[in-house]
């Protein structure tokens, strides 16, 4: 027989099954969006020639970036929640909730506050192959943007 409190647990199983099955895609997602960049990394950083280096060195040095400052990580509701993980250029793997209808600038909020360089430039891209860069100055969401659930590199510029 089956008391009150026999549906709670089954809900907290069932609660915590969703989220193992996610963290295990994101960790394949993760998996296989490092195939290949290493050497791809490794063949970037040595076409940069030493002016560009100076160049970037100057503007590092004269102004420190400004992002909108980072809400607490939402919890609830999974349908309007987006799990978003990053690669950072030190190899290590964060992974954060943000609401589908925040803005994707909170995104380099996010990765602004996860690096020990700060007043180092970086771009965002997703993790696919040919992805482009993305844009801090869009306007949309994370729903409309469609990096909910994805993976995102972050690499110096």
């Amino acid at each position: 027989m089956r008391g009150p409190g026999s549906n709670i647990n089954s809900l907290s199983v069932a609660s915590s099954v969703e989220t193992n099955e996610e963290d295990e895609e994101m960790l394949r997602a993760l998996a296989a969006s490092m195939e290949g960049v290493k050497d791809s990394n490794i063949v970037a950083s040595d076409n940069k020639d030493a002016t560009t280096a100076e160049k970037e060195e100057e503007s590092c040095s004269t102004k420190k970036p400004t992002y909108p400052p980072l809400p607490e990580e939402p919890k609830g509701d999974r349908s309007i929640l987006c799990r978003v993980g990053l690669r950072l250029p030190d190899g290590r793997r964060v992974q954060r909730n943000f609401l589908k209808s925040d803005p994707i600038q909170l995104l380099w909020s996010f990765c602004y506050s996860q690096l020990e360089e700060t007043g180092r430039p970086f771009r965002l891209t997703q993790a696919i192959p040919g992805a482009k860069s993305l844009d801090y100055d869009s306007k949309l969401s994370f729903g409309e943007s469609g990096l909910a659930h994805s993976m995102i590199s972050v690499a110096w510029e």
